[in-house]
C-alpha cells in the first residue's frame, strides 16, 4: 500500500507542479481518438454544426477563464495562516498554474475562433484536428481549475474556521 501511495503522490506532484503536461495529455487524448476512429470528431458534422460547436467552445472557454480570475482574487485576498504557508511553499507552482489557466483559456477561445474563420469548406481537414485538440485541452485545463478552486476554498475555509492554529499544511490531502 505504501508503494501505491508513493506513486500516487509522485503523479500528483508532477501534475500539480508542471501544468505544461496538460498539452501532452490533450495530445494523447486526441491521438488516441484519431488512431481508434481514423478521423477527427468533427468529420461527421456539416459546416453549420461545426460553426456552432466552435462558437460554443470559444464562449465556454472565455467563461471558464472568467472563473479563473474570480479564484485568483480569492487567492490574492486570503490571509490566513495556512494560506500564507501555501503561498510560501507552493507560490511559484500556484502562479504557474493560474497564469497557465488564464492563458490557455484565451488560447482555446482564440483558437476556436481562428478555426471558425478558416473552416470554409464542406469537409474540414487540419482545422478539425486543431479544434479537437482545443476542446481536449480546454477540458484538461478545466479539471485543473476545479482542483485549484477546491484547494483554495479548503485552505480558506480551514483558516476561517481555525484562526491562529498551528496546523500542518497538507496539500496532498486537500484534493480528496
Amino acid at each position: 500500500m505504501g508503494a501505491v501511495r508513493r506513486v500516487q503522490g509522485y503523479i500528483y506532484n508532477q501534475w500539480s507542479h508542471h501544468p505544461i503536461g496538460d498539452f501532452v495529455l490533450a495530445g494523447l487524448f486526441v491521438g488516441t481518438l484519431g488512431i481508434t476512429q481514423g478521423h477527427h470528431i468533427f468529420a461527421d458534422h456539416n459546416a453549420d454544426q461545426r460553426m456552432s460547436i466552435y462558437a460554443t467552445v470559444a464562449s465556454v472557454a472565455a467563461i471558464v477563464g472568467g472563473f479563473g480570475t474570480a479564484a485568483i482574487s480569492q487567492y490574492a485576498t486570503s490571509s490566513g495562516q495556512r494560506m500564507t504557508i501555501l503561498r510560501q511553499t507552493y507560490g511559484v507552482h500556484l502562479r504557474r498554474n493560474w497564469v497557465g489557466l488564464l492563458t490557455s483559456m484565451l488560447f482555446v477561445s482564440f483558437g476556436c475562433l481562428a478555426v471558425m474563420m478558416s473552416d470554409t469548406k464542406d469537409k474540414i481537414g487540419l482545422g478539425g484536428w486543431i479544434a479537437e485538440y482545443l476542446v481536449a485541452f480546454g477540458a484538461v485545463r478545466s479539471f485543473r481549475l476545479v482542483w485549484l478552486f477546491r484547494l483554495l476554498i479548503d485552505v480558506s475555509d480551514h483558516d476561517a474556521g481555525n484562526p491562529g492554529t498551528d496546523s500542518t499544511l497538507r496539500v496532498n490531502r486537500v484534493n480528496r
